[in-house]
C-alpha cells in the first residue's frame, strides 16, 4: 500500500468529487466519500510535459458548467513523468455534447467510438485502435478534412488548448486563464461554418457557452414566441444596424440565438416590451424573459471566455436597448457592455457580430453622454475605430461621424480637456467630414421650411446616411454651444450670442426634419429627440416649441422611447408651466 505522502502524488482529487464541489481525501482506486455516497469515483490524472522543470502543473477540466476550469498542483522536484507524445488527441466519452451535435458524434465514430446503448447512449471505445491525423502545426489548425471536430493539444512547451477550423479557446500554461481568440481573417468566420454541402456548425464559442443548446430552439413551439420573434427582425433589429451592411442583429443574431438560450431570451424580453409600450401586450412578460436572460448572464461574466463570447455581447446591447426603453437610470447593462468592449482587440475581428455589437454600444453610450452631460466612458482604443478621411464605404463614413461625435462630447464634458486648441481641432474635422463625405450622403429630397413648417423637409435612401448626418449634426451643436471665440463679457457678447442661437436653431431644425422625414428608421427620431433635449430651451417662438414637443409626443407613442421628463423640462424652460409645478 503507498503511503500518504505517494499517496497525495499518485492522484488529483477526483472528478465527482470536484463536480459536487466536495474536499477530496485523494484515496485510490476510490475516495473515501465516493466509497460512503455510493458514487462512481472517477479519478483525475496528472499529465506534464517531460522537458518542464517548474514544479507547478496547471491541470484543465471541464466543470460541472461545461466551462474550462483550472487549478494548480505542486509535486516534488525529483517526481519521474511519463513521456506522452508531443500531439495528444481528446475526445469526450461521456458530455451529452458529444451526442447531441451530430458532427461532433460522426468525428467520433470515424474515431473508433460507438454508442453503447447499455451505459445511457454514451460514447464507448471500440476494440479497434485508431490514431487520429494530426495537422504539422497543430496548435493553429486542426487538418482541413476533419471539419467541426474538437482536438486538445499539447506542444513542446506545455501549453493546452481547444481549437477548431474557425477559433480557439487558448489556455495560458502559466496562468490559468481561459479566454477564446479568433483565427479568421475574414466577416466569414463569424457565421456558422459551412461543411459539406448544406451542414452549418456554430463557431466554437456558440460550443463552449455554458448555455449552449446543442438541438436548436429553432421553430419554436409557441406562436406568442414566434410573434416576439418575427417583431424583433421585422421592427427592432433596424436600430441596432443602422451603420452595419451584414445586418448581423437582423440575420445573424436570430440564427444564433437557436443554440444561444440567453440571446433567445434577450429577444423575447425586447420585442414583448416594445409590444407593451405601442400595444395592448402584456406588460409583465418581458420581465419573465429579462429575469431568464441575467440568471444565466450574470454569473458568465464573470468568467473571461464569457465576455469574449460575441452572442453574450449581442444579448447585452439588446438588454441595454430595454433599459433605454424603459427609460431607467441604473445603466446596468451598459456597465456590462464596457466589460465586454475592454476585453480587448484579439476577438473584435472587423465584420464580426463583436464589431457590431461594439458600434451599438458606442451609439447608446453617446445617448447617455448627451442626456447626462457626461464624457463617453467606452473605451475608443480599438482597431475597428476609424478617425480618417480616406475613400471608404458609407458605412464607415457613418461610423466616423459618430466617433467624431464621441469625441466632442469628452470635449465638452470631460475633465481638463476644455481647450482652444483642441476646440479648433475638432471643428476643423468637422468640416472636412462634411466636405470630404461621399455625395451619396446628400438627400434625394430636399425642401426648406416654410410658414407655418416648423422644419425642412429631408429625404434619405439609407440608414447609414441619416445617423451619419444625425450624428455630425450634434457634433456641430455642441461646437457650437462649447465655441471658446464668444466673448464672456464685453459689447461684443450680445450678437455673438445670438448669432450662435441662429445656428443652434438652424441646426435643431435640421435634425429634426430629418427625423420626421425618416422614421422608418425609428433611430431618427431617438437621435432628433437628443437635440431636443439639449438645445430646445432655446427656441422662443410658441409654433416652434409646439413642433418640438410634437416629435418628442410622436417618438414616445409610436416608437416607445419614453421622452415626459424632457417634455415636463423643455415647458417649464418656456414659460408654459410654473417653476414650481410638478
Amino acid at each position: 500500500m503507498p503511503s500518504p505522502e505517494q499517496t497525495e502524488l499518485l492522484a488529483t482529487p477526483c472528478v465527482t468529487c470536484r463536480e459536487h464541489h466536495l474536499k477530496c481525501d485523494r484515496s485510490v482506486p476510490r475516495c473515501g466519500r465516493c466509497v460512503r455516497a455510493g458514487r462512481e469515483c472517477k479519478l483525475g490524472f496528472k499529465f506534464k510535459s517531460s522537458k518542464g522543470k517548474s514544479k507547478i502543473v496547471q491541470i484543465h477540466y471541464f466543470d460541472k458548467s461545461d466551462m474550462v476550469s483550472t487549478y494548480s498542483e505542486k509535486f516534488a522536484s525529483n517526481q519521474k513523468w511519463l513521456k506522452p507524445p508531443k500531439h495528444l488527441f481528446y475526445i469526450d466519452e461521456t458530455r451529452p455534447l458529444a451526442n447531441q451535435n451530430p458532427l461532433i458524434l460522426e468525428e467520433a465514430i470515424q474515431y473508433g467510438f460507438h454508442i453503447d446503448e447499455n451505459h445511457g447512449g454514451n460514447l464507448q471505445r471500440t476494440s479497434r485502435s485508431i490514431t487520429p491525423p494530426v495537422a504539422a502545426d497543430s496548435t493553429k489548425r486542426i487538418p482541413e478534412s476533419q471539419p467541426g471536430s474538437i482536438v486538445q493539444v499539447q506542444n513542446s512547451l506545455g501549453h493546452n488548448g481547444l481549437f477548431t477550423s474557425e477559433g480557439s479557446l487558448a489556455i495560458d500554461s502559466q496562468s490559468g486563464r481561459d479566454f477564446l481568440e479568433p483565427k479568421a481573417s475574414s466577416p466569414s468566420n463569424v457565421r456558422s461554418m459551412q461543411v459539406g454541402n448544406n451542414t452549418r456548425i456554430p463557431p466554437i464559442r456558440d460550443i463552449l457557452t455554458p448555455n449552449f443548446q446543442a438541438i436548436s430552439a429553432l421553430p419554436l413551439k409557441s406562436r406568442t414566441e414566434a410573434l416576439l420573434f418575427r417583431h424583433y427582425i421585422q421592427r427592432l433589429a433596424i436600430c441596432l444596424d443602422l451603420c452595419d451592411p451584414l445586418r448581423h442583429f437582423e440575420l445573424v443574431v436570430p440564427e444564433r440565438a437557436g443554440a444561444c438560450h440567453t440571446l433567445l431570451n434577450a429577444i423575447f424580453a425586447i420585442a414583448a416590451r416594445h409590444l407593451s409600450h405601442t400595444t395592448d401586450f402584456d406588460p409583465l412578460a418581458s420581465n419573465r424573459y429579462h429575469d431568464e436572460c441575467l440568471k444565466y448572464l450574470i454569473p458568465m461574466l464573470n468568467h473571461a471566455s464569457a465576455v469574449s463570447d460575441e452572442n453574450l455581447f449581442a444579448a447585452t446591447i439588446i438588454l441595454r436597448m430595454l433599459e433605454e426603453m424603459d427609460g431607467q437610470d441604473t445603466y446596468s447593462h451598459l456597465l456590462g457592455i464596457h466589460a465586454f468592449v475592454n476585453v480587448g482587440d484579439h476577438y473584435m475581428v472587423p465584420g464580426s457580430l463583436s464589431a457590431a455589437s461594439f458600434w451599438v454600444g458606442l451609439r447608446q453610450e453617446i445617448y447617455i453622454a448627451v442626456i447626462t452631460q457626461q464624457p463617453v466612458k467606452v473605451s475608443l482604443d480599438h482597431f475597428v475605430v476609424d478617425r480618417s478621411f480616406e475613400l471608404a464605404d458609407d458605412y464607415t463614413w457613418s461610423n466616423r461621424a459618430i466617433v467624431l461625435l464621441a469625441d466632442v462630447l469628452n470635449y465638452c464634458f470631460g475633465e481638463n480637456s476644455f481647450t482652444t486648441g483642441r476646440w479648433v481641432a475638432l471643428d476643423e474635422a468637422c468640416r472636412k467630414w462634411s466636405a470630404t463625405r461621399p455625395m451619396s450622403f446628400n438627400p434625394f429630397f430636399y425642401r426648406a421650411r416654410s410658414s407655418p413648417q416648423a422644419f425642412p423637409e429631408i429625404w434619405h435612401g439609407s440608414s447609414c446616411h441619416v445617423i451619419g448626418i444625425q450624428h455630425h449634426i450634434l457634433a456641430q451643436l455642441f461646437l457650437t454651444q462649447f465655441d471658446p471665440s464668444i466673448p464672456k463679457v464685453g459689447t461684443n457678447r450680445r450678437a455673438a450670442v445670438k448669432q450662435m442661437t441662429h445656428r443652434i436653431e438652424d441646426l435643431v431644425r435640421e435634425l429634426c426634419g430629418i427625423g420626421a422625414c425618416n422614421q422608418w428608421t425609428p433611430p431618427s427620431m431617438f437621435t432628433a429627440c437628443m437635440g431636443i433635449a439639449m438645445f430646445g430651451d432655446q427656441f422662443g417662438e410658441r409654433t416652434d416649441q409646439e413642433a418640438l414637443v410634437d416629435i418628442l409626443k410622436r417618438t414616445e407613442a409610436e416608437h416607445a422611447r419614453p421622452t415626459a421628463a424632457i417634455q415636463q423640462q423643455l415647458m417649464k424652460a418656456w414659460g408654459w408651466v410654473p417653476e414650481n409645478d410638478e
